[in-house]
């Protein structure tokens, strides 16, 4: 997943409604499969602090909000977030100005990363979104694929948040994706892919006692016919 990947939200479900929607059914999806869950699976739409809004779009870059899965108190929360992790030391106004490219963090480094590690532990998300493009470059062309999950199932993705309060305003929710080496379904694609997520994990990931090695150890790589492109 390059540094100039693009997701796509709202092209199925048009709204924030549709987008709820269907994370109520993984929920549904995650407690048939016996998921160990210590609160309810049913998120509740939360409008972010900050004021930033959520527009569905076929192509979302970063800097935008987007809906972000996260565990609050023992009520999972469906809220927009600025994609892009601001750094804890940002001194802002504007929490875009820190000059650094923190839309995605890599597995292999988030363990020792001053910037992720804090997350990690006590900040995990989900990202939620329909797909997401990439590019194939071959030569000086690129080639832009949407990859996506078969039926039009909704893409969970692992993330980590923080909440920024450099500012003057309220305090400003905001992401990061995660990525890890491709295996041999997108290496032709790309050598970077995110760490995906499916709703029977949501519990154990969203959970802040969960350990992060533990955490991280549940991100398994795509098998065949899990993923689609075009």
């Amino acid at each position: 997943m390059g540094t100039d990947n693009k997701l796509l939200g709202g092209k199925a479900s048009g709204d924030t409604a549709g987008q709820q929607e269907k994370v109520v059914e993984a929920g549904n999806e995650a407690e048939e499969e016996g998921s160990d869950t210590s609160s309810t699976l049913v998120p509740v739409w939360t409008e972010a602090p900050c004021g930033g809004q959520y527009f569905p779009s076929t192509n979302i870059p970063p800097t935008s909000y987007t809906p972000i899965l996260y565990k609050s108190s023992d009520q999972l929360v469906l809220q927009p977030m600025l994609w892009g992790l601001v750094p804890s030391w940002h001194a802002g106004p504007d929490p875009k100005s820190h000059g650094l490219t923190t839309n995605n963090c890599r597995l292999e480094n988030v363990m020792t990363s001053k910037l992720y590690k804090p997350s990690l532990a006590k900040g995990r998300c989900v990202v939620v979104c329909e797909g997401f493009y990439e590019w194939e470059r071959s030569g000086g062309v690129k080639q832009p694929y949407l990859v996506y999950r078969p039926g039009g199932e909704v893409l969970y993705m692992a993330g980590l948040y923080s909440v920024w309060r450099g500012g003057e305003g309220a305090p400003v929710y905001n992401y990061t994706i995660i990525t890890r080496e491709s295996n041999n379904i997108l290496s032709w694609l790309h050598h970077r892919m995110p760490a995906f997520l499916s709703p029977h994990q949501f519990s154990a990931w969203l959970n802040p006692l969960t350990p992060p090695t533990k955490a991280l150890a549940m991100l398994a790589l795509p098998k065949e016919g899990e993923l689609a492109w075009h």
